[in-house]
């Protein structure tokens, strides 16, 4: 973990919660962040470890997971550019639920709790918005694992390319933010069914698959699968 040369100003622009700051808030908040760049592998928080402190990704991914007694990984969530994380730690004081750990090189911007409590005393409709965030992201939560049960594993795979698609600006050409074994994990299907069912989608016409290059060539087709 390194310090980064991202502005703060960078870092926030691109998260919901932080928007609609004006510029007398938007320049506390920025005297009140720190960005970091973390690289491939690093864990930001682990499980169980105890902080007072938001995380908000700039650039870059991570994973939130935990791993049972007998050492197998369970993914819970995928996070991107403009996601938070450890809001529980920043309210509560809890301990991590989870590991966050780092895909691929990223910047990653934090606020201490001090300093977030000083930015809703300065400005007490961010604490409405930040309620706002927090029940969003349940209600998502809540979403993808209720439609996640009641899915094949054809529709998994195609919910979660179009998850990734629109986190690609809606471009049709793409690479896999996430390594496919990990895709797997939170699908909870093996790396072998999802390779086979992606060759099988490739095979429909509905993809086109190179490694992790993935061209979405009918992509009406792919969001009636899951409709």
């Amino acid at each position: 973990m390194i310090c980064s040369h991202v502005s703060n100003e960078a870092c926030f622009a691109k998260v919901p919660l932080f928007e609609h700051l004006a510029p007398s808030e938007a320049n506390l908040l920025t005297s009140l962040l720190q960005t970091r760049h973390y690289h491939k592998g690093d864990y930001v928080v682990q499980e169980g470890e105890r902080s007072d402190t938001l995380y908000v990704i700039h650039q870059g991914s991570v994973k939130l997971c935990k791993y049972t007694e007998a050492g197998k990984e369970h993914i819970i969530r995928f996070l991107f550019a403009g996601d938070f994380f450890c809001q529980d730690a920043l309210l509560h004081q809890m301990p991590h639920p989870s590991n966050a750990e780092v895909l691929e090189n990223s910047a990653i911007c934090s606020i201490h709790k001090h300093g977030f409590d000083q930015l809703l005393a300065y400005d007490p409709k961010l604490a409405y918005s930040f309620l706002l965030a927090l029940s969003k992201r349940l209600h998502e939560t809540d979403e993808w694992n209720s439609s996640l049960r009641a899915m094949t594993t054809e529709q998994k795979i195609a919910k979660l390319l179009l998850d990734f698609h629109m986190r690609n600006h809606a471009k049709p050409e793409m690479r896999l933010p996430v390594f496919k074994k990990d895709m797997a994990l939170l699908l909870g299907i093996t790396p072998e069914t999802l390779s086979r069912k992606l060759s099988s989608m490739q095979r429909q016409r509905l993809l086109q698959v190179n490694g992790s290059d993935i061209r979405i060539l009918q992509l009406e087709r792919l969001q009636g699968m899951i409709s």
